[in-house]
């Protein structure tokens, strides 16, 4: 390849994540990460980059980076330091959004290596602008055309479009950035200002993404709108008044259409109590707060998020006796500055704050409206970050993130270059690293496919678990599914060796992640192993988890305990229990991850 080939190569492979690999659909059964299909595609593509901004390195013999990246390299480096720290018993739970945050820096890096003039950068914003206009295809189809029964598997009855994302707030801070992206293109892009089909675009995006906005009820999504554009006023009304009001009447047009088109739907409807209710967050992010003036210097260990919280939370709510229960399956304060400090302390907080202030330096350098504008780009998701977790549920934003994070850099400072000599460690490295994610993700996406192909078909073939060819993938759903067909087998069998082998590995799960119906299995598997004793006290551990929680309750447990001791009576005197029997235990019907709305 030629030093030319090789920064358009990144640009088209960059341009097919976003107009093909980010909207990859495959039925899954929710959750985030690597649970949502498009995250493993999405790290293809990611690979490919990171190998091919590396490759340029070596064809310049000069390493190109800023100010503002190489302080992103010491936050990351300061992030790891934790997994120092005495209390790291789960810090492997943790090592999976460390990765996460290596991959997004050297994908910077290998943009910067790319040397992108002024107007390839641009057309890189404007191919984040294309996967904006992509979502909002997908989520107007979701509320307009889907009919019940569709084979996306989208709810019609709830009509909540979130497009490939399979959760309405991160669907919305997506459509605010593509407002901002519509916005700023139209007020920075003079080459393209007497383009028709460019001015046809941007006008559709500035009327559709507030439409989804109101129809997606998201609240995070709708304050970074709202926000976002009065940062961008400023420089709107110094730059054309005429095209400033235009673009707020279609602005105006979207909202109006939205709201008329609800009043048409059947579909859920937010009233206004829930914009101004903060639901179970305030909550959250003052404990959350509370826990970190409590162990300010090591945190509670990086991985051990959930169940640290919650063990905190209650002793509180016990002793203030107005704390409501906990939501269920909570495994983020929705908050991720919150994250960081909990399990790690003070250091990470005070290091992601350094990035933020690195960023704000930069912004300075601009003058001061055009710095404004600039800021509204990264606002929404920023916003999303520390009311929710955008970027575990979607690498999309992630990536978006880090692009208009290169623009702001790159538009306000020159990059620094400097000699590069250990050519051949780069070459290998960008050789080793797609060598190692490419197969990993196609492996994971078949291990996605028979998981869900299992547990869609009932549980009731057990075969398809054993044909999964990377287990790593998606190790806690295998678990799940498999200790819970060793729990059913146990409890038909009477086999006290699975029923054992069931309580030990349950025993040790809520450890990391107490969930009441692995709780309440649990019980089961002891109280039929006649160690009630044991049962009692995982018991009654639960229930202060868990208070009021129907499934942890005297009367359910008691029936499922009689129920359980007929079918031994049954099965003594010859009778073969039903097939259903040998399905999954509560906790893989039940399981759902997480998804909040």
């Amino acid at each position: 390849m030629t030093r030319i080939a090789l920064p358009q190569t990144w640009f088209w492979l960059f341009a097919a994540y976003l107009l093909f690999g980010m909207h990859f659909f495959m039925h899954n059964p929710g959750g985030s990460g690597f649970y949502l299909p498009f995250n493993m595609v999405g790290w293809i593509f990611v690979s490919l980059l990171i190998a091919v901004g590396l490759w340029q390195m070596t064809h310049n013999q000069r390493v190109r980076f800023s100010r503002f990246h190489a302080l992103c390299w010491l936050v990351l480096g300061l992030l790891f330091v934790p997994l120092l720290y005495p209390n790291n018993t789960f810090a492997d739970h943790a090592l999976p959004r460390l990765a996460g945050a290596a991959g997004g820096l050297l994908l910077y890096f290998s943009l910067l290596q790319c040397r992108f003039d002024l107007q390839q950068r641009r057309r890189l914003l404007y191919l984040l602008l294309a996967g904006v206009s992509l979502e909002i295809l997908l989520g107007l189809m979701q509320y307009y055309l889907l009919e019940p029964g569709n084979g996306m598997g989208y709810n019609t009855s709830v009509n909540r479009p979130y497009g490939i994302f399979q959760q309405p707030n991160v669907m919305a801070s997506f459509m605010a950035t593509g407002l901002m992206l519509a916005c700023y293109l139209g007020l920075d892009d003079k080459a393209h200002r007497r383009d028709r089909l460019f001015w046809l675009w941007l006008t559709t995006v500035l009327f559709s993404t507030p439409l989804l906005l109101v129809l997606l009820q998201s609240r995070t999504g709708q304050l970074a709108g709202v926000l976002g554009l009065l940062l961008m006023l400023p420089l709107a009304w110094q730059t054309n008044k005429k095209r400033l009001f235009i673009g707020l009447g279609l602005v105006l047009a979207g909202i109006v259409t939205a709201l008329y088109s609800q009043s048409l739907s059947e579909g859920v409807q937010r009233g206004i109590e829930a914009y101004a209710n903060p639901g179970y967050r305030k909550g959250y992010w003052q404990q959350g707060l509370a826990m970190i003036q409590a162990s300010p210097l090591f945190g509670f260990g990086y991985g051990d998020f959930e169940r640290q919280f919650m063990e905190f939370y209650n002793a509180s709510r016990v002793a203030e006796g107005r704390l409501p229960p906990m939501e269920p399956n909570l495994a983020h304060p929705h908050n991720e500055l919150l994250l960081w400090g909990i399990e790690g302390g003070l250091l990470p907080v005070l290091a992601i704050l350094l990035a933020v202030a690195g960023f704000i330096r930069l912004l300075s350098k601009a003058p001061w409206r055009h710095g404004l504008a600039l800021a509204a780009l990264v606002w929404p998701i920023a916003l999303h970050s520390q009311t929710e977790y955008p970027f575990y549920h979607s690498l999309a934003h992630w990536v978006t993130l880090l692009v208009l994070l290169y623009w702001v850099d790159t538009r306000l400072e020159q990059p620094l270059e400097r000699q590069f000599r250990p050519w051949l460690l780069a070459r290998f490295t960008a050789v080793l690293l797609p060598a190692l994610v490419i197969p990993f993700m196609l492996s994971g996406l078949q291990t996605a496919h028979v998981v869900t192909q299992y547990e869609r078909g009932g549980y009731k073939e057990p075969e398809l678990l054993l044909s999964a060819s990377n287990p790593m993938a998606w190790l806690t759903r295998l678990e799940f599914n498999a200790m819970s067909l060793q729990l059913a087998v146990g409890q038909a069998q009477q086999d006290n060796d699975a029923l054992q082998a069931y309580a030990t590995w349950a025993e040790q799960f809520v450890r990391h992640t107490p969930r009441a119906n692995i709780y309440y299995n649990l019980v089961l598997a002891l109280n039929h192993l006649d160690e009630q004793a044991r049962a009692e006290r995982l018991l009654a551990e639960a229930r202060h988890f868990y208070p009021g929680d129907p499934l942890l309750k005297h009367d359910n447990i008691s029936q499922a305990l009689r129920t359980l001791e007929d079918k031994r009576t049954s099965q003594a005197v010859g009778l073969t229990p039903p097939p259903e029997q040998l399905g999954p235990g509560p906790e893989l019907r039940d399981q759902k991850v997480k998804i909040n709305g």
